[in-house]
């Protein structure tokens, strides 16, 4: 699949401003235990699109939008770290 890295940074940017703006609107939800278990799974899809992009480099198809999906995971797991680690400090 020629969009598949795309796919997966949509939907985890999806989860990630979902889970940001709509986190204030249940007080039972913590977080910084939310945000922990999204950045693992940011690290998980980080790795998911690099994988796909060795396998397309390997076999010779064009691998720019492996890099433009990875770059854009890569900020939203740096978002997502952050939101964690501040929300860790400030508990």
């Amino acid at each position: 699949m020629r969009f598949f890295p795309l796919l997966i940074m949509t939907g985890l940017t999806i989860l990630t401003l979902g889970l940001y703006f709509v986190i204030d609107a249940f007080p039972t939800l913590d977080r910084p235990t939310s945000f922990a278990a999204l950045s693992f799974f940011s690290f998980g899809a980080m790795l998911l699109i690099l994988a796909d992009g060795v396998r397309r480099a390997k076999s010779g198809t064009g691998v720019a939008w492996s890099y433009i999906a990875l770059a854009g995971t890569l900020f939203v797991t740096i978002f997502n770290v952050s939101v964690w680690v501040i929300g860790e400090v400030a508990s």
